[in-house]
């Protein structure tokens, strides 16, 4: 079974992928997005360690890096760890999980005092 260990919080995020090995090109929903992965939902997975290309388009921006399989559920999807950010992306990557936490925090129901 799998144990998880992520290092940052994943926040929802929902984004069309491409995830490419040397050999194969495959295409994913972007389910879960933090600082360090994405966890991406496919149903024909590469397998764990696999060294892979990520891309992840919304309506309005790019962002692509190399990444590692953390793990892989055939049928379901695949936790990847991104690796070689380039600076741009970086800030596309932050630009994003700055606004899934307003978002988050939004949907979140506030403590009201009486």
């Amino acid at each position: 079974m799998y144990q998880e260990r992520r290092s940052a919080r994943r926040y929802a995020f929902d984004a069309d992928a491409e995830v490419a090995d040397s050999r194969d090109e495959r295409i994913a929903r972007v389910e879960g997005l933090s600082i360090g992965g994405a966890y991406l939902a496919m149903a024909n997975p590469f397998p764990k360690h696999t060294a892979v290309l990520i891309k992840i388009r919304t309506n309005r921006e790019f962002f692509q890096c190399q990444a590692t399989v953390a793990h892989s559920t055939q049928g379901s999807g695949t936790g990847v760890t991104f690796r070689n950010i380039s600076p741009p992306f970086l800030h596309v990557l932050q630009r994003w999980l700055q606004e899934a936490m307003h978002e988050r925090s939004d949907s979140v129901p506030k403590m009201t005092e009486k």
